[in-house]
């Protein structure tokens, strides 16, 4: 699968190279931060092309994503503490509504790609002894970690402010193929980033 997501970005990149001769794409590179639902830290940037797509434009490029998020529950006796942390690397593709790097105007932004994530897992209980490694009195946790192929859709919005500037609030949802223990497998994240053209 890592060779897959790394064949992908390799032809984003190239479909991007070769269109600059017919639509002389201009570089971009963007970077933010946010939170996910569960008040965690998310954050994400990369490299991308923007190329014309009839009225409105496409952005092809290389993306990260990552964040640490932690949940809490309990079964009525005994409360339980689930962090998961990410790591995203893949192809996306946004399609910019409404989009002029040159102009100062709104546009809206929705995206599609493939990854590769990697997810770590834990979960840990101050009461409950049976998760499996032990730890203080009463105490015990069970913690697993692994990585496989996934998608991200892309929503949002922003505004331009000319020369290339522009702000946007993004919501990147991540889809893992195969998370382990009893991470989640779909994570919204809320991001608020900044790019630049050149």
């Amino acid at each position: 699968m890592k060779r897959l997501i790394s064949c992908l970005c390799t032809a984003a990149l190239l479909a991007a190279g070769t269109a600059a001769a017919q639509t002389q794409p201009t570089i971009g590179v963007r970077a933010g931060i946010g939170t996910d639902i569960n008040g965690g830290i998310a954050f994400g940037g990369g490299i991308n092309f923007l190329m014309v797509a009839g009225k409105n434009h496409v952005e092809l490029g290389v993306v990260g994503f990552g964040g640490s998020f932690e949940e809490t529950s309990d079964n009525g006796y005994n409360e339980y503490v689930e962090t998961t942390d990410i790591l995203v690397i893949g192809a996306l593709a946004n399609l910019l509504l409404n989009y002029s790097p040159d102009a100062a105007q709104a546009f809206f932004v929705v995206g599609f790609g493939l990854a590769s994530v990697s997810m770590d897992w834990k979960e840990t209980s101050l009461t409950d002894s049976s998760l499996g490694t032990r730890f203080g009195a009463n105490g015990s946790m069970q913690e697993e970690d692994g990585s496989g192929g996934g998608t991200v859709f892309n929503i949002g919005g922003g505004r331009t402010f000319g020369q290339g500037l522009d702000i946007r609030i993004e919501v990147p949802t991540i889809v893992a193929f195969a998370a382990p223990g009893e991470a989640a497998a779909v994570i919204p994240t809320f991001l608020l980033t900044a790019g630049k053209r050149f």
